[in-house]
């Protein structure tokens, strides 16, 4: 099957997205992310940017050692002590969030670098992008209509609905050549159809991948 799978990474350019996230303060990294048509962050406490950065570190530095969330929970109660902070609902929940959150950002980063660099290097070649949600019944009814779009990896549709798509969303999207359409039956989706004037859930109409360029220059 063609493209990155979810369990083929941490890669190269995911590690490298969170190495340049500590980079930044929260608050430089929320405009990044605005002027790249919005997204949604970790849910942190503004006050508490410190707790923050400390828990971002942690995460990177276990997601680029190949851990798990049980690896960052472990983790994450201590963090959370240190800085007296007490989570309204279930820990465990929270702390599954913020990993989510940020291995998955990484992730979609590390795709669309990934896929332009392969558009670079071969530009004779034309490629896309295909949906992919997880395909369970945890799934949400709007990601699920998106499950299946094809379009070219330059298309519109990519600069606000680049998964994830909302908090604990678990979709991705394969990079894929003309041939594999052959090759696999998909079509190309066509401008007109309705599922693209779907929105992604409040808070995530953007592109990390597009915010991290930026960051990097």
């Amino acid at each position: 099957m063609p493209g990155v799978s979810e369990g083929a990474v941490p890669f190269v350019e995911a590690i490298a997205h969170l190495r340049d996230r500590l980079a930044l303060s929260d608050s430089d990294w929320q405009a990044l992310l605005r002027g790249a048509a919005g997204r949604a962050d970790e849910i942190v406490d503004a006050q508490a940017e410190a707790m923050g950065r400390d828990l971002l570190a942690t995460a990177a530095e276990i997601f680029e050692a190949g851990g798990t969330p049980a690896d960052f929970r472990k983790q994450y109660d201590g963090i959370a002590q240190r800085y007296g902070w007490v989570s309204a609902g279930d820990p465990g929940w929270h702390s599954n969030l913020i990993w989510r959150m940020e291995t998955g950002n990484a992730r979609a980063a590390g795709r669309w670098e990934q896929a332009q660099q392969l558009q670079r290097a071969r530009p004779t070649v034309r490629y896309f992008f295909r949906y992919v949600t997880a395909g369970d019944h945890r799934v949400r009814d709007t990601h699920r209509e998106w499950h299946g779009i094809v379009l070219p990896i330059d298309h519109w549709f990519w600069l606000t609905h680049f998964p994830p798509n909302g908090f604990n969303c678990r979709c991705h999207v394969m990079t894929v050549s003309e041939r594999d359409l052959v090759r696999y039956g998909w079509t190309v989706t066509h401008d007109s159809d309705r599922r693209l004037a779907i929105p992604p859930d409040e808070g995530f109409s953007g592109n990390v991948g597009i915010a991290w360029g930026r960051l990097r220059g």
